[in-house]
């Protein structure tokens, strides 16, 4: 290679907060996050925000998000961005996850087959994209000391499967190891992660990083096969990686092949046409964007309920109930917020359609607490809009302060100022129209009641423009859920295994995921639990007919799937399509059925046409004995308009193997720990539990705070600091939340790192030293 080894020593780790080598990266996966070292999170240039992962997934359309990629792309060209860090697969395994809006889907075929479109549409363009995070960053409680202690089936079949089918069929530029560990061992350190399974088994020859401050120990992330740090360590690392390849313990290979990589990246993704330092995107390109962010979210939003209240056509007054409503939540909170000057307000959009409004606060969007003022003026508008016969929409859902990265909700129900207001608003009409914002999940008992029920997700910036022209009939809703919306949260397969919840309030850094592979509607399909809302599931404007089914063999143990879909309703709309498979009648340790195909199909009024699917090998698919095995038996492969709207079905004989497992359906989910031991193969970690003398720079202050007086002194000045640095900002606001989560519980070495140099590696050497001592 030619290089001394101190050039490749600092190779390997970030320069400054954002560049690998000579090229710039960028968070995405929803917008370009461009911006200079040291600026706040939500300090950046100026760009589009397109709806998030969790609304455009809705959209079940692979080239719709294809397309939306290649808008993220321009942008990212001209703000002279390489890499856009994104798209997030992690699986959904709770709603209450604060990072929910950014990821696709509790299915991984769903999630899989969406990134594969993203990455593939953003790299033609000649922008690299980074797949995240890998793997089992399930949570943000804890998000950087916890474990992820999670068994080889549900490992391989529930949480690595998206990622492995992004990089088979797309190649991403990148692959972001994450914080956690997973079974034991920190994701950037975690070879059988990295090199077994991504390299080895998948063949992935491209670059991997490690999320912003994951990388503790940097010889060992690069001898597991991590290839670059993130941020700049501020030079803290580097002697640790001299030290560690002229002792022998990090190999000079492993050392040349990160090298390898990261100049490979670098060359491939300098060679396009960006212009360095340009910190404006064009009018053109911000016009075209604004113009598709809308399309997206037309696509994307889920007309949930729907007793004939919309579309509301021909109306010429509105009255709009919701600070949501005037003060439009369009994204999430945290690493992918964009900045954006261009956001669609409701109230203008209505007005632009010839429509009056009367609007009235009726609650504070940053706070939970009831206003009895607020509440008073909403009931006596509404009694006035009923008595002269006035549509009514409530915006509602999960204001910013509810939600967000760095943090998990430690609640499933409706903001408490919003559902007591509309629960009193119900008793005079149920003549209302429900628009829910949110980025997740929530309890939706009291929106459920109204007469209809459009969920919106997070739209991006013409959010507010997309929900008006469905609202009055100008477009047709298509979207449909991409995941499970259930009663409660105690109906979650993963509840008391999740963050703060039940018994994992004890063992926060321990997370044992007993529901092993009935996440989503796995579970409550398979166990009978009603939902409110499930997988899958959208209406329309129009009715949509399902016939002539036909499947037929193919080689290699696939079939071929077709089947006609038609309008026959009153106007043109769009139909998404899914297929099912129905596993064997047993009493496996499997799920009753599974998303194997979809497809969305745009038919006219009247207009007839027919899909074809092809169902691989992997449908009928488990992972035993270290692969993926066919399993024999009589499947029946399902049609249908949602997970419970099957329309067609026929059976199939597959041969292949038994499954093996030393559980069945009987057995209760979430598993107990004994049943939980049977399938569990990796050692017990105690990270919840530590001790003096067990501590290292891996730990955070929250962690060594019983034992250290130091670590306490520390957690109260990165209050104070954090307090002094967003004084506008309330403490409930999503990145204060964030900031001061990394600083109380990342790992002790992050917070020394991103500190600018006010907390140096001698300082926390020493809270290590006084926590190991034990001298509270």
């Amino acid at each position: 290679m030619g290089k001394k080894l101190e050039e490749m020593c600092r190779l390997v780790t970030g320069h400054g907060a954002w560049h690998i080598g000579d090229i710039q990266v960028a968070d995405g996966p929803h917008g370009v996050r461009a911006q200079e070292d040291g600026a706040r999170n939500n300090d950046s240039y100026e760009a589009t925000c397109f709806p998030t992962a969790s609304s455009v997934a809705c959209s079940w359309n692979r080239e719709l998000i294809g397309n939306m990629a290649r808008g993220i792309a321009q942008e990212a060209k001209e703000l002279g961005i390489s890499v856009v860090l994104g798209p997030g697969v992690n699986i959904k395994r709770s709603p209450l996850c604060g990072r929910n809006f950014e990821y696709y889907s509790e299915d991984p075929y769903l999630s899989g087959e969406l990134a594969v479109s993203y990455i593939n549409a953003m790299q033609e363009c000649g922008v690299g994209t980074s797949l995240k995070h890998f793997a089992g960053n399930n949570q943000e409680t804890h998000r950087m000391t916890s474990n992820s202690m999670i068994d080889e089936r549900a490992l391989h079949e529930i949480y690595l499967s998206a990622f492995e089918k992004a990089v088979k069929d797309a190649k991403p530029a990148t692959v972001m190891a994450s914080y956690n560990y997973l079974n034991g061992v920190p994701a950037c350190e975690n070879s059988s992660l990295l090199t077994d399974i991504l390299r080895k088994k998948w063949g992935y020859d491209g670059l991997v990083m490690s999320d912003w401050g994951a990388c503790v120990d940097l010889p060992a992330c690069i001898e597991a096969g991590m290839d670059v740090e993130m941020p700049d360590s501020c030079g803290n690392h580097y002697a640790d990686i001299v030290d560690a390849v002229k002792s022998g313990r990090l190999s000079k290979e492993a050392l040349e092949r990160a090298v390898e990589k990261i100049e490979t990246t670098n060359h491939t993704y300098k060679g396009y046409e960006i212009v360095p330092n340009k910190k404006r995107v064009s009018k053109n390109t911000r016009e075209k964007n604004h113009y598709f962010a809308r399309i997206v979210e037309e696509e994307s939003a889920v007309l949930l309920k729907n007793d004939g209240f919309l579309p509301l056509t021909g109306v010429n007054e509105i009255l709009i109930i919701g600070d949501l409503a005037w003060n439009p939540r369009i994204q999430g909170g945290g690493s992918s917020h964009i900045n954006t000057m261009w956001v669609d307000y409701y109230v203008d959009q209505f007005k632009k359609y010839g429509v009056r409004v009367r609007f009235v606060r009726g609650y504070k969007g940053g706070s939970f607490k009831r206003e009895e003022r607020l509440e008073k003026e909403a009931i006596q508008k509404v009694q006035k809009a009923k008595e002269e016969n006035i549509p009514i929409l409530f915006f509602g859902g999960l204001t910013e302060i509810a939600e967000g990265e760095g943090y998990d909700r430690d609640r499933f129900r409706m903001p408490v100022n919003q559902s007591f207001l509309l629960e009193q608003l119900l008793e005079i009409t149920d003549q209302i129209a429900f628009i829910s914002v949110s980025g997740s999940p929530y309890d939706m008992e009291y929106p459920s009641k109204c007469k209809a029920l459009l969920q919106l997700y997070l739209g991006g910036e013409a959010v507010a423009s997309a929900c008006v022209r469905i609202v009055l009939g100008m477009v047709n809703p298509s979207g449909k859920l991409a995941e499970s919306i259930p009663y409660s949260e105690k109906e979650v397969p993963s509840y008391g295994y999740f963050g703060r919840q039940g018994e994992q309030s004890r063992n926060l850094d321990d997370v044992e995921y007993r529901e092993s592979i009935f996440v989503g509607y796995r579970y409550y399909d398979t166990f009978n639990v009603p939902v409110r809302y499930c997988f899958g599931h959208g209406l329309s404007y129009t009715r949509f007919k399902y016939s002539n089914l036909k499947i037929s063999g193919m080689p290699g143990k696939q079939f071929r799937v077709t089947f006609c879909v038609e309008n026959i309703g009153s106007c043109d709309g769009l139909e998404i399509a899914q297929v099912y498979v129905k596993n064997p009648e047993s009493n496996a340790f499997r799920a009753k059925r599974e998303l194997r195909g979809f497809t969305k199909i745009d038919l006219a009024c009247g207009e007839r046409k027919e899909v074809e699917i092809i169902l691989d090998e992997r449908a009928f698919h488990v992972y035993q004995d270290d692969d993926f095995q066919i399993i024999g038996g009589t499947y029946e492969i399902q049609v249908g308009a949602s997970l419970q709207d099957i329309r067609l079905s026929e059976q199939v004989k597959v041969e292949g193997t038994e499954i093996k497992s030393l559980l069945d359906i009987s057995y209760r989910v979430p598993l107990c720990a004994k049943d939980f031991e049977k399938i569990y193969t990796y050692p017990r970690t105690t990270f919840s539990k530590m001790l003096p003398g067990t501590f290292t720079t891996k730990n955070s202050l929250m962690q060594m705070k019983s034992y250290s007086v130091l670590a306490r002194i520390l957690i109260r000045i990165g209050t104070i600091y954090t307090r002094l640095m967003y004084l506008t900002k309330p403490m409930e606001d999503p990145e204060v939340q964030m900031m001061l989560g990394g600083i109380l519980e990342g790992n002790i070495d992050s917070v020394c790192n991103q500190s600018g140099g006010i907390i140096s590696h001698k300082m926390i050497e020493k809270i290590v030293r006084s926590a190991n001592r034990g001298k509270i």
